[in-house]
């Protein structure tokens, strides 16, 4: 694995300045430009997206079983008094909203914390890390070129090109 700094940039135009820069003690062969999709766009998986489900909904289902059977249970409790049907109808609708608020409340907002962070969509320049006395420099660089975020990574490097990118893999960004 080889060690990688990579910047996310709004546009090409401002991607390709930094690489200019960069190219300027850095390897041409060692700076990879590339544009990096949306979070749930990226078509990893045959039925599209890249991911198998939503990670903040981990726990959405069983909250909304338990809201939904405790909700059910005293909407049927209340509606006892108008009489069976009545008793039936409200646990009926008790259940299905007390199962929606529950599933709303289980999902976990997690998309602030560092554990559960993505790739943003923009435009990426990564840098082959070929001469580790190079590293502060890239970085500076990549900053002072108003990289939204910058982050260490290792990876495969071919032909000039980073080709085992994750863009689900939560970036490591530099301090």
């Amino acid at each position: 694995m080889e060690q990688i700094i990579a910047g996310r940039f709004p546009s090409f135009s401002a991607a390709n300045a930094a690489a200019i820069l960069l190219n300027q003690y850095i390897d041409t062969r060692d700076i990879c430009i590339f544009y990096n999709g949306p979070p749930g766009q990226h078509g990893v998986l045959p039925a599209g997206g890249d991911e198998t489900a939503d990670p903040e909904a981990e726990h959405a289902h069983t909250s909304a079983l338990a809201t939904g059977a405790t909700l059910g249970v005293a909407a049927g409790a209340v509606g006892m008094f108008g009489g069976p049907i009545v008793a039936l109808a409200a646990a009926g609708i008790g259940a299905y909203t007390g199962s929606l608020l529950g599933a709303m409340g289980g999902m976990n907002h997690k998309g602030d914390s560092p554990q559960y962070a993505r790739h943003e969509a923009g435009v990426m320049v990564a840098v082959h890390l070929a001469n580790p006395d190079d590293e502060q420099r890239i970085i500076s660089t990549l900053k002072r070129e108003h990289a939204e975020d910058v982050e260490h990574a290792q990876g495969k490097w071919r032909n000039g090109d980073w080709v085992d990118f994750n863009p689900v893999e939560p970036p490591h960004l530099v301090s």
